[in-house]
């Protein structure tokens, strides 16, 4: 792997820049991001084996609500909705078993046993040789528990033809930041079919501490904010910057609009 230095690639948005100065922390190893940006990006890729399991129990249920009569003044088949579930588990289960198979051969880590004879085609073209076979579930724990253990391995590998989201898809040259862009939104996909995403309608105001606010001129005075709803009731609601990715208490907000002679009311 490459040993040159450069800047974290999130640039003013870098989780991990410095206090002072707002440059961004220095990577290693041919890894476009800094090993904090890259904490997030990993702890989603490991939820993968979490988001396939729950996956998999929606699916039963669709499947056991297709049994018993349709509701009167549905639209939509039951199976129709197993189909769509059955579909991104596939997608899981290819994209982090290609993955795992590329990261395997640049950090020269050992092939699991194959409990199965070798298909005419595979994921991959760069690297012909899969890893060993087993049920898909267990395919994507070991693919989920490397790349997110090996995860500045992936986010340096160099193009490489693969196919992209199933054996259907056209050969397409993708590195290995394109590779963390795709597991991280199969987590997002997964927990919106689980019904797990919350809505972040935008709020009045720019952020008051963003780093970003004199780095990026994007952000003229701070990224835009948004609120996220709480979850469970007495919770409090929390406000997220799209520019710095931080989030802060909602009372923190209202003070800082009182600060600026706005009343929150005014702004809800």
């Amino acid at each position: 792997m490459h040993n040159t230095t450069s800047l974290c690639a999130n640039g003013p948005r870098c989780r991990n820049q410095h206090p002072h100065t707002q440059q961004p922390a220095t990577t290693t190893g041919g890894s476009p991001w800094c090993t904090t940006c890259l904490d997030r990006p990993a702890r989603d890729i490991r939820n993968l084996t979490v988001d396939y399991l729950d996956l998999a129990q929606l699916h039963e249920a669709s499947l056991s609500q297709a049994l018993h009569d349709r509701t009167s003044g549905s639209h939509e088949s039951p199976l129709l909705i197993a189909g769509h579930i059955e579909a991104l588990q596939a997608e899981i289960v290819h994209v982090a078993t290609t993955w795992e198979q590329e990261v395997r051969a640049a950090a020269r880590l050992a092939t699991p046993e194959r409990a199965a004879p070798v298909a005419a085609w595979h994921t991959t073209i760069t690297h012909p040789t899969p890893v060993g076979a087993g049920r898909p579930g267990h395919q994507v724990q070991r693919a989920a528990t490397l790349l997110a253990a090996h995860i500045h391995t992936l986010a340096a590998l160099p193009a490489t033809t693969v196919y992209p989201a199933g054996c259907e898809d056209q050969p397409t040259d993708l590195t290995g930041a394109d590779a963390i862009d795709h597991l991280t939104a199969l987590h997002q996909r997964a927990r919106g079919m689980l019904g797990r995403t919350s809505p972040r309608p935008p709020i009045p105001g720019d952020c008051w501490s963003c780093p970003a606010r004199d780095a990026d001129p994007e952000w003229e005075h701070g990224g835009p904010l948004y609120r996220d709803t709480p979850r469970h009731a007495g919770d409090i609601p929390t406000v997220y910057c799209a520019a710095c990715h931080q989030t802060r208490t909602y009372t923190d907000y209202e003070q800082y609009l009182t600060a600026c002679g706005v009343w929150p009311e005014a702004a809800a």
